[in-house]
């Protein structure tokens, strides 16, 4: 097997482990750094909102990176993403490519719940996956779909978010190490799934073409993996949702403007960029950066050396997302 590991700095940072020589020279300011080092003691516990309400109190964007990075692996924490489930993802073949994301999640069920009840996903505990119903008749088909409840989607969508904005200043402004830009393209990649899949429900949700006050947004369980997507391109919800409602339209956030970069374009690139920085840190073969490539190709739909920032900013406009999710319908 080739290796998995990157350096120490990806292994301590990225999955959340606390080592109080890594807060050595953040400040001389003994309150200081005790908020700080509580606040690794809480990521290396999961306890990721203490994390984030420890950290919030300095600048995310301080010129001591070490605080920005622990504050986005907070963020990345709660919203599910698990280093440790990547590492041993990209250890394993035969696994579907675009199942990556939902591979290395650490996200538990939501409660269960009957047709009358209002959902109680919870957003900061990570209980919002959802599955295909037991009693559905395409059950043992489909049982592996995995969604996550569309109430709450947004929050972890927030969270990825606030994860990369911390991680694309710290890169931005020469502040990084390889390992940020790694942490980020993980990041956004998760970002473009959870993105993806809820503008598909959205797009699929019936309720959302009604007048205001008749709405039901989140109600459309979000796709994350490829048979999540095959059951929904394969059978109609009747009169909640329908694949043949999905549109471009559907993928329009942050719409094609030739002087920005929508949200897919930037996660992708985002992706591009961490595979760029593993070749310069370890030039090595690594299972990790070959997980990232194959999931970035299957997302272009193409081969790793025909894909630059360029390819990916002319490929993926809200039109070639469409066609991204509609070609799953081959597979």
């Amino acid at each position: 097997m080739k290796t998995t590991t990157t350096m120490l700095a990806l292994l301590l940072f990225l999955s959340g482990c606390s080592n109080d020589s890594a807060f050595e020279g953040i400040s001389s300011d003994s309150g200081r750094k005790a908020v700080i080092e509580e606040a690794a003691i809480a990521l290396d516990s999961r306890d990721y909102t203490a994390a984030i309400q420890l950290l919030t109190e300095f600048d995310a964007t301080s010129p001591d990176p070490r605080v920005s990075r622990l504050l986005s692996s907070a963020y990345m924490g709660r919203a599910g993403v698990d280093f440790v489930n990547l590492i041993e993802y990209s250890g394993q073949g035969g696994r579907e490519d675009f199942d990556m994301v939902a591979e290395f999640l650490a996200l538990s069920p939501a409660p269960e719940l009957d047709d009358r009840e209002e959902s109680q996903c919870n957003a900061k505990t990570g209980a919002v996956l959802t599955f295909v119903d037991k009693k559905d008749r395409n059950y043992d088909v489909y049982k592996t779909a995995q969604f996550i409840d569309g109430h709450c989607i947004e929050y972890l969508i927030d969270d990825l978010e606030q994860a990369q904005y911390i991680l694309r200043i710290l890169v931005g402004g020469d502040l990084h190490s390889p390992d940020d830009e790694i942490q980020l393209g993980v990041a956004s990649a998760a970002h473009f799934i959870f993105v993806t899949g809820n503008a598909v429900a959205d797009g699929m949700n019936f309720s959302l073409a009604y007048e205001p006050e008749k709405r039901e947004p989140g109600i459309i369980p979000v796709p994350i993996n490829m048979q999540a997507y095959l059951y929904y391109i394969n059978f109609s919800g009747g009169m909640r949702y329908d694949w043949s409602r999905l549109d471009e339209g559907a993928f329009g956030v942050g719409a094609d403007d030739p002087g920005h970069l929508n949200p897919y374009q930037k996660d992708l690139i985002d992706i591009y960029r961490a595979v760029q920085a593993f070749l310069s840190a370890t030039p090595e073969e690594n299972d990790v950066r070959d997980s990232l490539e194959n999931f970035l190709a299957f997302a272009m739909q193409r081969p790793m050396d025909e894909i630059d920032v360029n390819s990916i900013t002319s490929t993926m406009t809200t039109a070639g997302v469409y066609n991204l999710v509609n070609s799953f319908s081959a597979e």
